[in-house]
């Protein structure tokens, strides 16, 4: 049975699956037991970006111990005091997914859309004709059985959340079988004088969406364009900002133009293929070790998994370093088909002067 028709019939086994895993809330949990190690001020500002993959049974097996893995490698950061303050996950549809705030000792939680959560924005013409040739013999039509897969993990406070849902029309293929959309969390950090805004994304697949390229990216334009609509309605346009994910750019040029274009059109200077974290890092030769630097150097091939950052007034935010603590293991066994990779930042707090209240929409767009 090819993997496609398995993912088909699997559907209903995934949404049971998948209860617990995007629930649209945000949450403080309690400290541990234990008591984690405090951030120190003169630190870098680090921001994590990491599809776990973890996938719920039948569609993936052993994801749980992966998963639990991945956990207890933050708990490991965390008491040494080198634990990225802000976290974003991609593909965390499962419950121990849920459970990683808990045990790696992050005491602020926002996740994405859940299944429930539905786009209100209305078609185009041309979104009408999309949705006339749908592919349910790939996925299309059959609901949401799984949520967005998102989470924001933060040791600052969450004072408000928006999260969307990407509409029918802007899906192709097996991805929509997934709720994937946008994740904003808006955090108190020390020093600065208004909250800083943190985006998560996942967008749609190319080959892996099991729909021709075409169709894949005239689903993908929609999403850019959404999202970028999206982030400019809910976050001042002089506030500081990151934007990380899986953008599922790869190396495909017209994906990299829509994404980049769109952004740069919507006022994202700082959302620019050399203003990558990565790519920043990689070219002041800034990396912990060489392993490291050879992961970074392949998720940077990879194209998939980007994280922006802008300052308050527009610039992007200065970098101090990079790291890749979730890269191929010495076994050959890695815990997720991605690399997950720090960006440290260093921002001048001191110098921050932000314009209070929100910016002037440019259109409703719904939360």
């Amino acid at each position: 049975m090819s993997p496609y028709r398995r993912m088909l019939l699997c559907a209903g086994a995934v949404a049971l699956a998948a209860t617990g895993s995007s629930s649209g809330t945000v949450r403080d949990i309690p400290a541990p037991s234990a008591p984690a190690a405090t951030p120190i001020r003169d630190q870098p500002l680090s921001v994590l970006t990491y599809n776990i993959a973890a996938l719920p049974w039948p569609l993936a097996t052993g994801r749980g111990a992966a998963t639990g893995r991945i956990a207890a490698r933050l708990a490991a950061m965390r008491h040494a005091n080198r634990q990225p303050r802000i976290v974003l996950l991609q593909e965390a549809f499962t419950p121990e997914a849920a459970r990683i705030a808990r045990h790696a000792g992050y005491r602020h939680v926002a996740t994405g859309a859940d299944t429930a959560l539905r786009n209100a924005v209305p078609p185009t013409a041309a979104d009408i004709r999309f949705l006339a040739d749908a592919r349910p013999d790939r996925g299309e039509g059959w609901g949401k059985p799984l949520g967005s897969g998102l989470i924001i993990l933060s040791d600052y406070p969450i004072v408000a959340v928006h999260r969307m849902a990407f509409p029918d029309f802007a899906c192709a293929g097996f991805d929509c079988l997934a709720n994937k959309g946008v994740l904003i969390a808006h955090l108190r950090v020390p020093g600065f004088a208004t909250p800083v805004a943190v985006a998560n994304a996942h967008l749609n697949a190319r080959r892996a969406s099991g729909v021709p390229v075409a169709r894949a990216h005239a689903a993908y334009q929609r999403q850019v364009t959404l999202m970028a609509e999206f982030i400019g309605h809910h976050v001042a346009a002089d506030a500081p900002l990151f934007l990380g994910g899986d953008m599922n750019i790869g190396k495909d040029p017209d994906r990299a133009r829509t994404f980049f274009e769109q952004f740069a059109r919507m006022g994202f200077s700082f959302v620019a293929p050399g203003h990558g974290g990565l790519r920043r890092a990689l070219a002041i030769r800034s990396w912990t070790d060489p392993d490291a630097r050879d992961a970074l150097v392949y998720a940077d091939r990879h194209g998939k998994d980007w994280l922006f950052a802008r300052a308050a007034g527009g610039a992007p935010m200065a970098i101090a370093g990079a790291h890749a603590p979730f890269r191929p293991e010495r076994d050959g066994k890695p815990l997720s088909d991605h690399v997950g990779y720090v960006i440290d930042y260093r921002p001048a707090p001191a110098t921050i002067r932000l314009t209070a209240g929100r910016p002037t929409p440019r259109q409703r767009i719904p939360t």
